[in-house]
């Protein structure tokens, strides 16, 4: 095998080890490589005589019981009928080898086309699929322990220092997201329910992608996610209200068709908006706090602290909009 030399570097530079990983993985012989770009983790595209495989080495800091659950899981998915990646074992029958401090992982490649924006079966796909894979997880025991998204939002409003109106805010998003928290059904949550996430053929799914995210949290985690991907209103980079706008027709069809498999809970009902604006107040807090910690913004951490705040203003005019849309799913 051939590769071009820039293709054989990680994102620091280092060489990545392809020769142990292919004593590891023979797949038939490899034949091509390329790098998959995106994400915390390294991808490869992996090109052997036994097919088209991916390999993924993950992020330094990530743990390895967390890497574990995540393959349990995938491999629990798949033997229940659900499109999870196929995990490829090593030469030694382990799911992963560690290779100089490292984890690395192979799956089998999913044929099949991305997702389609102007596809409504697509949409539709997207909210039926999430509820499946909640209904199918639905036995699986998960610790409760306070949501990550909260617990962040929380230690930035504990640091205090802020704009008074933006701490008061995030202070009140705080506490009532603690107080409807005893009533939220709690998962193993895909953690990156997003458009990218679904391989198509046709109007069917082929593929469910991208569980490096997965772990216990609350279940309507997943929904708040997958509304501000395909909710999200694209007009034109550089416009102020690009990303800004979500499409309540477009948010309305994903819940739908989720309430088709999974019925929300009142206490869902509730925490979704909080949910939405929870996570554009812990990014816009954690530009600003990293002033008051005494660090030089870029212009692009500028744009996206405007970028934050005209979400939260949108949030704020078409805030009963939202919430009805989020009604819909249980009347």
């Amino acid at each position: 095998m051939t590769l071009p030399a820039d293709r054989m570097l990680d994102r620091t530079g280092q060489e990545h080890p392809l020769d142990e990983l292919a004593g590891m993985w023979p797949l038939g012989g490899w034949t091509a490589l390329e790098r998959v770009p995106g994400g915390k983790n390294e991808h490869l595209r992996l090109y052997a005589r036994d097919g088209v495989h991916y390999l993924r080495r993950s992020y330094r800091s990530k743990p390895r019981e967390e890497l574990l659950a995540q393959l349990t899981l995938m491999r629990l998915l798949r033997s229940r009928g659900f499109p999870a990646p196929e995990i490829v074992p090593a030469s030694t029958g382990a799911d992963h080898v560690e290779i100089a401090g490292r984890l690395w992982v192979v799956t089998r490649g999913v044929e099949g086309t991305p997702f389609d924006d102007g596809s409504p079966a697509h949409l539709q796909a997207l909210g039926r699929t999430l509820g499946w894979y909640h209904r199918l997880i639905a036995d699986q025991p998960v610790a409760a322990r306070e949501p990550i998204l909260l617990s962040e939002l929380r230690r930035r409003v504990d640091a205090g220092d802020l704009e008074p109106g933006l701490h008061a805010r995030a202070a009140r998003v705080v506490e009532r997201l603690t107080a409807v928290l005893p009533d939220l059904p709690r998962v193993t949550v895909h953690g990156g329910a997003r458009r990218s996430s679904l391989i198509f053929d046709g109007e069917q799914v082929a593929g469910v992608l991208d569980f490096d995210s997965a772990h216990p949290d609350v279940r309507v985690l997943d929904l708040a996610v997958a509304v501000h991907d395909v909710g999200k209103v694209y007009t034109r980079l550089g416009e102020a209200d690009h990303k800004v706008a979500l499409d309540l027709d477009r948010v309305a069809e994903l819940l739908g068709a989720y309430g088709r498999e999974v019925r929300p809970t009142t206490a869902e009902i509730t925490a979704l908006p909080l949910l939405l604006e929870a996570k554009r107040l812990k990014r816009s807090l954690g530009r600003r706090l990293r002033v008051v910690h005494g660090e030089p913004l870029s212009e692009n951490d500028h744009i996206k602290i405007r970028l934050e705040d005209s979400r939260l203003a949108w949030l704020d005019e078409h805030r009963d909009a939202v919430a009805a849309v989020c009604r819909k799913v249980v009347t």
